[in-house]
């Protein structure tokens, strides 16, 4: 099982029913390609992990770089995982904004996890991160995407 990681800036315009509207779409094209993952929000940045076949994750990933709904795409990690985070799901989603009690803990370390540069996000914090995002969206919502 492949997993990639990427953070990207929505444009101003990109507002939150045009995100919904993606979001119904994506959750579609990942289902017909056994693709599964989660998409948050923070303050304008959208930071997206994906789950599947390898060649799969990176075809979509090639196409969301060509998305012009948002800017500066940057690939955060890939890796091979021994299972998938988010099988519940074709695609979580958490909007991070505001006043959030499920995920309040892990919006203190959203803004580390885009920085790049950061030697706190070492290979096993990225994946201690989705864990607990898997744990928070499965527990705030029972019904699934699928």
């Amino acid at each position: 099982m492949f997993s990639l990681v990427y953070k990207s800036i929505a444009k101003p315009s990109f507002k939150q029913e045009a995100i919904q509207e993606m979001l119904e779409l994506a959750r579609i094209y990942n289902n017909s390609q056994g693709i599964t993952g989660c998409l948050l929000y923070y303050e304008g940045i959208f930071i997206q992990y994906l789950e599947g076949n390898q060649i799969k994750v990176l075809k979509l990933f090639d196409k969301i770089k060509e998305d012009l709904r948002h800017t500066q795409v940057r690939l955060l990690s890939h890796s091979e995982v021994e299972q998938r985070e988010f099988k519940e799901w074709d695609m979580a989603f958490e909007n991070c904004d505001g006043e959030n009690e499920h995920m309040s803990f892990l919006k203190l370390f959203a803004n580390d996890y885009t920085e790049e540069e950061s030697i706190f996000w070492g290979r096993t914090s990225k994946v201690t991160f989705w864990k607990e995002v898997s744990k928070l969206i499965n527990k705030k919502s029972p019904l699934k995407s699928n």
